[in-house]
């Protein structure tokens, strides 16, 4: 229960981070241009659907009919009408398309998270920030971590890559986390060279409740995000990547397709 009501209280932290820099007034006007007539039934609501969009959040699709959007649960139940505004870019919702680009990527300037927090290991020290998601007990994961290192020097030259390790994997990705954090608190070059080597086995044990912490807050973190698979990669201009990317340096600088 201590861990549930733990988490429950970083993420209403975090969801409060995300949310900093909204303009009040914008959320306004929005609702004062909220949708005032209902459709007469059903029928006339799904009438002429061009389109829908499973959201970054469980159980709401989006919904094109016409100029009409609308939401609809997963089980085809409730139906939301009015505008809705993606908080994490401050911008209304406006058609399919605009909802693609936005689901795509994060701005991270309005996110306002510190990786360091989630127990982020860094690998090269560039001014562009890659951040990455991973397991290491995740065989992707060890994939990628073995291209990135198989980059030349000038090929990273100016990236730094901070690779935030979670759990995701059950009991033993949980214990080498906690052991991972642990570590990288007195040495985290260390720490950095078991998880680029995949050696976990002559980690030292963690103690008490060290890198505990550090490993709730990635989850909490990786659960708002969305995220729902590692490795997950965040560009510096927030395009976003489950998977290992076909040709990581091109998706380093955006010319991946």
């Amino acid at each position: 229960m201590r861990v549930h009501r733990q988490r429950a209280t970083l993420g209403s932290a975090l969801a409060l981070v995300l949310l900093v820099g909204l303009p009040v007034g914008a959320v306004g006007d929005e609702r004062a241009g909220a949708v005032a007539t209902e459709p007469d039934d059903i029928a006339q609501l799904v009438q002429g659907i061009e389109g829908m969009r499973r959201l970054p959040v469980q159980g709401v699709q989006m919904v094109q009919s016409g100029e009409r959007l609308f939401f609809v649960s997963t089980n085809g139940r409730y139906a939301f009408l009015g505008p809705a505004i993606d908080l994490w870019h401050g911008e209304r919702l406006t058609s399919l398309a605009e909802a693609d680009r936005l689901m795509g990527r994060i701005d991270r300037a309005r996110l306002k998270l510190d990786v360091r927090d989630l127990g982020a290991l860094d690998l090269a020290e560039g001014a562009e920030e890659v951040w990455v998601f991973l397991d290491p007990h995740c065989p992707q994961c060890a994939n990628l971590l073995d291209q990135l290192q198989a980059l030349s020097p000038s090929q990273r030259a100016s990236y730094r890559v901070r690779l935030i390790p979670v759990a995701v994997l059950g009991k033993p990705s949980l214990a080498t986390v906690v052991r991972l954090n642990c570590l990288a608190e007195t040495d985290p070059a260390a720490a950095l060279e078991a998880l680029l080597s995949h050696v976990f086995e002559t980690l030292p044990p963690a103690t008490g409740t060290c890198g505990q912490g550090v490993l709730q807050r990635a989850l909490v973190t990786a659960q708002l995000l969305g995220i729902t698979q590692v490795p997950f990669l965040i560009a510096p201009d927030g395009r976003l990547h489950g998977g290992v990317p076909v040709d990581l340096l091109a998706w380093f600088t955006g010319d991946a397709r």
